[in-house]
């Protein structure tokens, strides 16, 4: 049975949802886990008898502290350096995993002959309360319907096509796309990679309890307030993001078509954006409105969806 790295990045979290995210992680039917784990919170560091108290069966270890604290980003570009498993898993600190969700991943990959797996995921609210049974059954969103072997690679520069608790890698490339780039996540970075590398694969089974709650729900327009902070905060690092990866992996395919989209992004021209519609309905619809509105209206209108939950 090959071994498994769990990575749980951990930032002063909800004691009752880490335990409870524990617990899962204790409880999965796959032997050969090693739980690596890192507090990246400087100024309030977690107990560490909640590991103690909730890891029996499960062999773990928590990484040294760091003086500064690194960021989302860099601490799972931590974890991922220090780990050594044929296979990783991506963990966040206040969802829950079904007790079967290592086994079926593994299986998959192996079946598959993928470097990626994706699951489907339930959504619960604070208190537990599923809130959605599925959300790959539920969306119309392209990003989320999508099959094994398909390409995701372009679509995923621009909308996420998977969480990172949802995702588990073959370990040896996931080593192998340090470092991340800091132009986005490293679950997107992670996906990218894999299919400029070769395939990733999608298991429709809701592996995971993916917890919705105001503290962790931060929405594209956050920070924005105008046409200039979305340019500079949400257009140009997708196109800096596609420059760095042409950059570590020239000759994917899909390049030109992203470099094409995010050209038409940043022109803002409503034709280019229409013509790469499919790419992410969504974004496209959006910007196209910028485009065409003055700002003062456009200010409104983001204030106006920052409301909205």
């Amino acid at each position: 049975m090959k071994k498994v790295n769990v990575l749980l990045s951990v930032y002063n979290p909800n004691r009752r949802y880490l335990e409870e995210q524990l617990r899962s992680l204790d409880n999965q039917t796959y032997d050969n886990m090693d739980i690596i784990i890192f507090d990246d919170c400087v100024k309030n560091r977690c107990d560490q008898k909640i590991f103690e108290d909730c890891l029996k069966k499960k062999q773990y270890h928590v990484l040294p502290y760091k003086e500064k604290n690194l960021g989302y980003l860099k601490a799972f570009e931590y974890l991922v350096k220090e780990s050594e498993g044929e296979y990783i898993a991506l963990c966040d600190q206040d969802d829950i995993w079904t007790s079967d969700k290592i086994e079926k991943c593994v299986d998959c990959l192996e079946h598959d002959d993928t470097l990626l797996v994706v699951t489907d995921r339930k959504l619960i609210d604070g208190e537990g309360k599923v809130l959605c049974d599925s959300v790959r059954h539920t969306s119309k969103q392209p990003h989320e319907i999508w099959n094994t072997g398909d390409d995701i690679g372009v679509r995923n520069f621009f909308t996420a096509c998977a969480p990172g608790m949802c995702m588990v890698v073959v370990g040896d490339f996931a080593r192998s796309t340090l470092p991340f780039s800091e132009y986005t996540g490293h679950d997107k970075w992670l996906i990218a990679c894999a299919c400029a590398c070769g395939r990733v694969s999608f298991l429709d089974e809701p592996l995971s309890y993916y917890r919705r709650y105001g503290q962790n729900v931060t929405g594209v327009l956050a920070g924005i307030k105008s046409k200039k902070d979305y340019d500079e905060q949400r257009i140009m690092p997708h196109f800096e993001l596609i420059k760095e990866f042409d950059k570590r992996y020239p000759g994917y395919e899909g390049i030109s078509r992203a470099l094409e989209f995010a050209n038409a992004r940043l022109s803002h021209n409503p034709i280019a954006l229409l013509k790469n519609y499919s790419i992410a309905p969504n974004l496209v619809k959006f910007e196209v409105v910028m485009a065409v509105l003055p700002e003062y209206i456009v200010k409104i209108l983001i204030r106006f969806l920052q409301k909205q939950k």
